[in-house]
Order: C-alpha cells, then sequence, then structure tokens
C-alpha cells in the first residue's frame, strides 16, 4: 500500500509539487524556531553562580578613570572604604561590596590568557571581599578573598572552576600561581622578569575556586573569571561600582536613603543606583525579543501556509471526483477513501520532511549553528517532524471529509 501511495505521487508530483514546496517551508520554519527554542532552554537551566534577587547596583560617576597621583589615589581609596562602611550601617543592609563586572552590565575588563596554546579571554572582576556576601557565590575549594591580602608578598585570586579546569585539568589549583604569557603566548619564566613590565610581573596566586560565574545573565557566554582583590590602601584600580544586598522585603524606599547616604560621605561623585533585577530584565528582552519577534511572524507564515494547503488539497480533490466516486463504486468505503488521501499527504510530507532535514543538517557543517549542538539541532528536527506531521494532517481533516462524502453516481457525471 505504501509503494501504491508513493506511486500516485509521483504520478502526480505536478499537482502535488506545490503542495510539497508549502511544506517543506513550514518545516524548514519548525526547524528553525523549535531548535532555538531548545537552545535557550538549555541556556535557561544553567546555574547563575550568583544570585541577583534584592541586589541593587550604585555606578559612581566623577571618579577619574584616568592614572591620577599617588595621594589622590590614595584619597579616593579612603573615601571608597568610607562610602562602604556607611553603606553597611544602613539596617536595610545585608552586604555591601565594591565590584568591576558587575551582572548583567554592558561594561568588561578582560584580559587575553592562553590555554593549550589557543588565547581566550579572561574576566578579571576587582572586588572588596564582600562580594561573595552580596551574591551568594558559591565556594567550591580554598576560601574567598578577605581585607588581609593586601599585606602579602603576592596577589590572592579566587578563579571559576572551568578556568580552574581548563587551565590546570586534575591538578589541584588552589596555592598554584597563575601562568602569565607573552603577546605570542609564550609562558613568562623567572628568566624574563627583567624584561616584563611590573604588571606582568605581578604574582596572582590561587587560593579558592568558585562555580561557574556567568555575569553576562543567563543566555550569555560561560567567562573565565578570576576574582582579584582591591587595595583600598593605595586606592589604585579602583571600581567604578558599589554592589548592595539588601535584607529581603526592602521596598523602593531605600534607594533615596542610598543615595543621601552616599553623598553625605562623598559628595563630590555622583550615583547612579538600580536593581539589579531591572538590568536583568532588560538583558533577557534584548535576548528573547528578536526570537518572540521571529516566532509570531513564523507563526503567521505558517497559518497562511495551512490555509493554502487546505484550498490546494480541497482543489485536488474536487479534480480527482472522478476517480473517487469510481472508488466508491467500486466498494471501498469512506474510511478507505480517508486512508488513501492522508496517506498521500503524508507521502508528500516524508519527501519534504527528508529534503527539509538535509539543509537544515547543513548549517553546522557551516558553521552557521549560532552556538547551539548537534542535540539541539537533532532535537529541533525531531520535534518540527512530529509538529509538521500534526499539522498537515489537521489541514487534510477537511479535505478528506470532503472525499469521503462523494457518492459513487457522481463519478457517472465525468467521462
Amino acid at each position: 500500500m505504501t509503494r501504491h501511495i508513493f506511486k500516485l505521487v509521483w504520478n502526480r508530483k505536478r499537482s502535488t509539487g506545490l503542495i510539497m514546496v508549502e511544506i517543506l517551508i513550514c518545516f524548514l520554519v519548525l526547524c528553525g524556531i523549535l531548535a532555538s527554542c531548545l537552545h535557550y532552554l538549555g541556556l535557561w537551566q544553567r546555574p547563575l553562580g550568583f544570585d541577583h534577587e534584592d541586589v541593587w547596583v550604585a555606578d559612581i560617576g566623577g571618579m577619574s578613570w584616568q592614572q591620577v597621583e599617588d595621594d589622590e589615589s590614595a584619597v579616593n581609596g579612603q573615601t571608597m572604604s568610607n562610602l562602604l562602611r556607611a553603606v553597611k550601617s544602613l539596617p536595610e543592609v545585608e552586604a555591601v561590596a565594591a565590584s568591576t563586572n558587575q551582572p548583567y552590565s554592558g561594561s568588561s575588563w578582560l584580559d587575553r590568557i592562553w590555554i593549550d596554546g589557543k588565547p581566550a579571554a579572561l574576566q578579571l572582576t576587582m572586588t572588596t571581599p564582600g562580594l561573595m556576601d552580596v551574591f551568594h557565590i558559591e565556594l567550591l575549594f580554598g576560601r574567598w578573598l578577605d581585607d588581609t591580602d593586601a599585606a602579602m608578598n603576592y596577589t590572592p585570586v579566587v578563579i571559576s572552576h572551568n578556568l580552574a579546569r581548563d587551565m590546570f585539568g586534575t591538578d589541584d589549583p588552589i596555592g598554584q600561581d597563575m601562568p602569565t604569557f607573552d603577546d605570542n603566548g609564550n609562558p613568562i619564566t623567572a628568566t624574563d622578569a627583567e624584561t616584563t613590565s611590573e604588571e606582568d610581573a605581578k604574582i596572582y596566586r590561587i587560593v579558592g575556586v568558585t562555580s561557574v560565574y556567568l555575569r553576562y545573565g543567563e543566555f550569555g557566554p560561560r567567562p573565565y573569571t578570576m576574582f582579584i582583590p582591591v587595595d583600598l590602601i593605595s586606592g589604585d584600580e579602583l571600581p567604578h561600582g558599589i554592589v548592595i544586598r539588601a535584607q529581603p522585603g526592602t521596598t523602593a524606599a531605600f534607594e533615596e536613603k542610598l543615595v543621601r547616604t552616599m553623598q553625605s560621605i562623598a559628595p563630590q561623585w555622583s550615583y547612579d543606583t538600580e536593581l539589579i533585577e531591572s538590568r536583568r530584565r532588560g538583558v533577557l528582552f534584548e535576548k528573547i525579543g528578536p526570537l518572540l519577534t521571529v516566532a509570531v511572524v513564523a507563526l503567521f507564515l505558517i497559518f497562511m501556509v495551512g490555509l493554502g494547503l487546505v484550498g490546494v488539497l480541497w482543489l485536488s480533490v474536487t479534480r480527482r471526483t472522478a476517480e473517487l466516486g469510481l472508488r466508491r463504486a467500486m466498494g471501498a468505503s469512506g474510511a478507505s477513501v480517508r486512508r488513501q488521501i492522508l496517506g498521500e499527504l503524508w507521502a508528500l510530507t516524508a519527501i519534504a520532511v527528508v529534503v527539509g532535514a538535509v539543509i537544515f543538517l547543513q548549517l553546522p557543517l557551516f558553521g552557521a549553528n549560532f552556538g547551539a549542538s548537534w542535540r539541539v539541532f537533532f532535537g529541533g528536527l525531531t520535534l518540527a517532524t512530529l509538529v509538521i506531521y500534526g499539522f498537515v494532517t489537521f489541514c487534510g481533516l477537511y479535505p478528506t471529509w470532503l472525499a469521503t462524502r462523494i457518492q459513487p453516481a457522481t463519478a457517472l457525471q465525468y467521462e
């Protein structure tokens, strides 16, 4: 029976070609939408590595980004220290820290490292010890930064788990020094100290490992992260932002009190405050908004294709009135006629699915996978196949019902 149906489809390839093209277009659109949904769903399920609820951020303006004199740096460092103490003393505040590379912010402070001979971006987060309590960062091994780190002859750092794994493999990273490289990716050894800059000569010793820190949000990349303590005594490389964890249930009226407190300590600076949750909503909308727009347009296209598919099938049944009426006259039941029409439609769908699958699976081969894995592509392909068969079956219900209504006597009206 299956072979007979495919033969009928082939014999009427000119009349059924339009139907197959419409099904192919719908199938490719569904593959793209469903694969994108699976990709974003997989990203959404990843742990962020921090807790953003009840966290405020205050961006500081008026502090020079350029290199300043040592005296001015020390004054800025003391002012920042006073600012943190004043904010921490507020009854609504649970924890406070100064930090760069805040979650969901558009700014980035990156350095380049080399892993297995390949360059990679390293996210440097300058912070005070309170950051762990502000974002409830999970510490996997070792310890977090503390106020005594400035007195050491090396710079204690905490790195993310993915950096520790890719940089040191199965070795314990605690107590090891972060390797430094020249512009060509060659490791800088102790004998090269005289030819390296002061920045390159710094020793960054790992004292702790955290979970992966997805500061770009749910749909962002998995950056390598290194947390570096801020030296508030010298005031060098001060963060231009403060993050504050408020007590649960704190209302929006806290914002005015927060700004007033900071202005009383450092009136020479300006402050732009907002909830991290507000930033998060903006970032999520930037990521999901285009996908939703494409999905709406695609669903409208599929709806129009569905209407066209019903019309083409209706016309096809009308043109085959003599054939179907003759089958009924020879004893074929209505259910048999229905199975024939749906079988031909499913055969056309099978051809369209095979062609569409070949086209769709070419995208990863040419590097157009947009960060999605093969598993996502096959998952989208499978779901699209199930949906397209349900879709064409639904579109074919009314035309097949018309076919079963053809009476045997109707065939006598045709030669």
